[in-house]
């Protein structure tokens, strides 16, 4: 096959005489080229006319700084100084200082700054009118020794993450530089030293974690688990929620420090048994209850405090009374239990992990019931909208009594499923012989009032 190339044709070169561009330029008026020099800038600063410096000019007198300081080293920094000054007033001149100040601190490649121009920048950045722009705050942040930790500080002064803040600053410094890719890393730590964060606070912890890498997440939660308190934790369910969402199951969970782990079973817990607490305590307050029901009430509130740590989840459920008597004051998973003609009661379902433990709190029976966390149990106690006494009581379950001395027996009970008390919980005393010949003869009437009780569950369901 043969190709044909067309090959075009060029135009005729101009003919220029040379006699009339010698004529040409000899009509152009006379000029002056002006090159540019640090001499020139620093005499028309001297003059008070600093704003008639071209671009031009500033540009070369950046870059021949430091030759030019290495010639007049006593008159370097005073120099500096005064072009610093010019910068409060000169936006343009601003942005390149400080784009090249950033580079000095961040880039770790050979700059050229003038070392006078960065010992200098204090005269700048003390002023009334300069102080407070972001990208001087940041300049100071890298001259710190924890330039990281300063970083993370002002994005939390902001509310912004990482892309917030480069979004703020990149039109005035160069955002790729090492600094500002690393200080993420940072975040958690920043956050532990603040000895009282507000909701701010945490909401702006939370926005950093979800834009961190996995790898960054994971560290940064094993150091909060391990470092922050637990009042901190307590006070803020907004952060330990967003920890059992991300953390407490799946393969993140395996992916956490043993400390970690232990310490979020034991903020989860803290929330949850601070919603129940506060249940309790309304319910003392709010309802008309005769003198056994208030003791009784106090003293589960009490004993389950022991158990503080292991509570995962919490549902609460209440009768309408006690729902009009208490208004809208109940923080947590709350729902209406249904009436199915059962005794008033208030009805509390724990997950702790591998059992679920219901507690009734009042009227005939009372007791608690023990389900072991499977996925139908998980659906009816979690998942079911409408619940009542009785199709709780159809469940089955194994059941423990409220009756005389059931604290010191619950214990052992509980004990027998794996879910133990917290650390540190003073063991249960030994009742006397006289103690228990009582516990007794109560404990034989409970059983024959909940065999019938759950009778009639079965009947009812």
């Amino acid at each position: 096959m043969n190709f044909e190339f067309y090959i075009p044709s060029l135009p005729e070169s101009p003919q220029c005489n040379p006699n009339q561009l010698i004529k040409l330029a000899k009509n152009l008026p006379d000029a002056t080229i002006s090159i540019p020099s640090v001499d020139k800038v620093l005499e028309a600063i001297e003059q008070g006319k600093a704003d008639r410096v071209s671009k031009l000019d500033w540009v070369y007198c950046i870059h021949a700084k430091p030759q030019w300081d290495r010639q007049n080293i006593d008159q370097s920094y005073k120099t500096s100084a005064a072009i610093w000054k010019v910068a409060i007033s000169n936006s343009w001149l601003q942005h390149q200082l400080l784009w090249h100040l950033a580079l000095y601190y961040g880039d770790g490649q050979e700059q050229v700054l003038a070392l006078s121009l960065v010992e200098s920048f204090d005269v700048f950045a003390n002023s009334d009118l300069i102080s407070q722009l972001l990208p001087v705050k940041i300049i100071r942040a890298f001259r710190t020794t924890q330039a990281g930790i300063e970083l993370a500080k002002i994005a939390c002064e902001k509310r912004v993450n990482r892309t917030g803040l480069l979004n703020n600053i990149r039109e005035y410094l160069p955002v790729w530089i090492p600094l500002f890719s690393n200080f993420i890393e940072e975040i958690a730590r920043y956050f532990t030293t603040i000895s009282f964060p507000n909701h701010q606070q945490v909401q702006w912890l939370l926005i950093c974690l979800d834009e961190m890498s996995d790898s960054q997440q994971i560290k940064a939660v094993n150091h909060l688990l391990t470092n922050v308190s637990n009042d901190i934790a307590s006070n803020h369910s907004l952060l330990v929620d967003w920890l059992r969402k991300n953390y407490r199951n799946g393969e993140n969970w395996y992916k956490l420090s043993d400390p970690a782990r232990q310490k979020l079973r034991d903020w989860i817990g803290g929330i949850n048994y601070g919603d129940f607490q506060k249940l309790v305590n309304i319910i003392l307050k709010k309802l008309n209850l005769q003198n056994f029901e208030f003791n009784r009430l106090r003293s589960r509130k009490d004993f389950w405090a022991n158990y503080s740590n292991r509570f995962e989840r919490l549902r609460i459920l209440l009768p309408k009374t006690s729902q009009i008597a208490m208004g809208y004051q109940i923080e947590g998973d709350v729902d209406l239990l249904e009436d199915d003609g059962s005794d008033s009661t208030e009805v509390c379902i724990f997950d702790f992990g591998e059992w679920f433990v219901v507690e009734f709190f009042r009227g005939r029976g009372s007791e608690t019931r023990l389900f072991p966390k499977n996925s139908r149990n998980e659906q009816i106690l979690f998942g079911e909208s409408t619940l009542s006494v009785k199709r709780i009581r159809c469940l089955g379950g194994d059941r423990h009594d409220h009756v005389y001395l059931w604290q010191e027996f619950s214990p052992t009970w509980l004990k027998n499923h794996g879910i133990l008390a917290n650390p540190n919980t003073q063991p249960s005393r030994n009742p006397t012989a006289d103690q228990l010949r009582r516990r007794e003869n109560r404990l034989e009437q409970w059983k024959r009032e909940i065999e019938y009780l759950e009778r009639e569950a079965r009947a009812y369901v």
